[in-house]
């Protein structure tokens, strides 16, 4: 860091105007008012307090010792790892183990559950029409349509813990450690502890990362390893290093294989440019690391073609695109044909409008500007918010850094593919997300030299204090004895709130039955979006519960001579979003 203080200049300035439009459209999203609120105070009395107490940009002597423990790699990787576990267990009373509420949940518990039966895939159940669901194949197998990463994580924390959920903690505690021992390549230790931390509590403490079974911080952990990785690589050449590059190209590929294989070649690509670049390259260490990096990835090459042979049929035939070359979905990219399908259910008509008009906001040149600015905003109120945005104040210093500057160059690659996905949201970024704490914590140490401002000390000071008592207030604000919202929050980085299309409270009413229960789903929606109750266990036909389509009487009449000694029941779900107490009731005649 130079000694030089940073000054403000007005291009950085201007890069405010896309967070200041963002939070004047969701300034009631996430308690981002009372962020600004609390921020303004800080400004207020930041000026008097850090004249008084002589405050600068050097950390207070309490840190001291932590300072001094930060020196330690392990140490200093350890502490925001066990914050975010230890964070995330204070907060279970108010914020409870969460139940799958979005397709992509129950798509990964899906195949989470198939693996802790032995198998790779599952076979296909001989009246499947019934059970047709989003984001899951019915036909070859009965699998889910995505890659085994986030899976794994889940199987995990259900061998190790007995709950799928710890393995989302385990993921967020993971990548919170190898955040840390990225930033320590390029920023002093007691930042990097700083940024660590920061993430403990922003993605470990209830984000809808740490809070929900769609993934995220497992591919933040695959680019918080490749990235840092990369940045010992180009110093020496280390086939352990290697080794976790490796491994962290696999966890990519696994999770989000569209940016991970962005971001990986963007990275392999300099990391060649840098070890050819010198007269003299050790071609021996050189080898031996390509040697490894490669062994691994024909490895994992293996293992994937094994699972998509066994769920496809083909070796080289993913889940997702047999998804997509079935039912359509997900229209993930603009060049992307986009099939004519005939649909068995009419509510996936209407999921295919929703998934077009998504689409719309990538193809149509008159849309393209607005979906790029809800991409800009759901991803700004989950890794920034109001405080954090002051370290845009020193974009163009921060980017001018030669240091870092191959990180920037990836992740802007990166960013520039996400742009051209449909949604965009923030789990997509995962991979750069170390980048964007990079980013973050470069920004705040400029900000505590701000020239002429005793304020910019009591800022950095204040940034963990915020947010941990915005994480606390909104928390509460979710408690289970709280009031479903009216407006769902899945993005949010303390808290999701999607209780209104819970489905559990059903469950538990049908658990505590005696019996084996059939339970037909009637949709009546004029807009389908991701409201879907069909989920069922991968064994269905062991499961207490069986959720089917209900397609009329005739067809039902199959499921009811298959499932003659089951309970039959009927619930039928409406497009307001309702709480499920509030919908339509659920009968139990003997014909559904």
């Amino acid at each position: 860091m130079s000694a030089k203080a940073p000054r403000i200049s007005l291009g950085n300035v201007l890069l405010l105007l896309p967070a200041a439009i963002s939070f004047s459209v969701a300034w009631g999203s996430d308690f981002l008012w009372l962020e600004a609120l609390l921020f303004a105070v800080v400004l207020a009395v930041g000026g008097v307090l850090g004249k008084r107490f002589g405050w600068n940009s050097k950390p207070p002597g309490i840190l001291h010792l932590p300072r001094q423990w930060s020196r330690r790699p392990l140490f200093v990787c350890a502490i925001p790892a066990l914050s975010s576990i230890a964070l995330r267990m204070a907060l279970l009373p108010w914020v409870p183990i969460p139940h799958p509420v979005v397709p992509d949940e129950y798509s990964h518990m899906f195949l989470a559950k198939t693996f802790l039966l032995g198998r790779l895939a599952n076979p296909a159940h001989p009246l499947w029409e019934h059970f047709e669901t989003l984001h899951i194949l019915s036909q070859p197998t009965f699998s889910s349509m995505y890659m085994a990463g986030q899976a794994c994580f889940l199987a995990l924390g259900k061998v190790l813990f007995g709950d799928l959920f710890w393995g989302v903690v385990i993921s967020t505690a993971l990548f919170c450690a190898a955040l840390t021992w990225f930033l320590r390549a390029f920023v002093p230790p007691g930042w990097a502890l700083f940024g660590g931390l920061l993430a403990a509590v922003r993605i470990g403490g209830a984000s809808y990362w740490n809070n929900s079974y769609w993934g995220g911080s497992a591919g933040a952990l695959g680019g918080a390893l490749l990235f840092g990785a990369y940045a010992r690589l180009r110093r020496r050449r280390s086939v352990g290093n290697a080794l976790v590059f490796g491994l962290a190209l696999v966890l990519l590929a696994n999770t989000r294989p569209y940016e991970g294989a962005v971001l990986g070649a963007a990275l392999c690509a300099r990391l060649a440019y840098d070890v050819l670049r010198p007269r003299e390259v050790e071609w021996s260490r050189a080898v031996a690391c390509v040697a490894a990096i490669v062994a691994v990835l024909g490895c994992a090459a293996w293992g994937m073609t094994r699972h998509w042979q066994a769920v496809t049929g083909k070796p080289l035939a993913m889940p997702y695109m047999v998804n997509q070359q079935t039912y359509g979905w997900p229209m993930t990219l603009p060049w992307v044909k986009i099939p004519h399908v005939q649909y068995r259910h009419p509510e996936f008509v209407l999921y295919r409008e929703y998934e077009l008009g998504e689409h719309k906001m990538i193809t149509v040149p008159t849309q393209i500007p607005f979906g790029v600015l809800v991409k800009y905003a759901f991803s700004w109120r989950f890794y920034f918010g109001f405080v954090l945005t002051v370290a845009f104040l020193f974009t163009s210093r921060i980017l001018r850094n030669p240091r870092m500057r191959p990180v920037w160059v990836a992740s802007g690659i990166t960013l520039l593919a996400v742009a051209m996905e449909q949604s965009g949201y923030p789990h997509y970024l995962s991979p750069v997300a170390p980048a964007i704490f990079l980013f973050i914590v470069q920004g705040l140490r400029y900000v505590a030299q701000i020239r002429g401002a005793s304020s910019g000390p009591v800022i950095v000071r204040a940034v963990l204090p915020l947010a941990f008592v915005l994480l606390v207030t909104r928390a509460g604000a979710l408690s289970p004895a709280s009031q479903p919202s009216d407006a769902m929050n899945f993005f949010s980085w303390c808290c999701t709130d999607a209780r209104r299309n819970d489905r559990q409270p059903v469950i538990d009413r049908l658990n505590a039955m005696p019996g084996e229960h059939l339970v037909f789903v009637k949709y009546d929606v004029k807009v389908y979006s991701t409201l879907e109750w069909v989920y069922n266990e991968p064994d269905i036909d062991r499961a207490k519960i069986v959720w089917a389509r209900d397609m009329g009487e005739e067809k039902n009449a199959d499921l009811l001579r298959y499932y003659p000694k089951r309970s039959v029941w009927r619930v039928v779900l409406h497009g307001d979003g309702g709480d499920p107490r509030k919908l339509d009731s659920i009968s139990t005649s003997g014909q559904p």
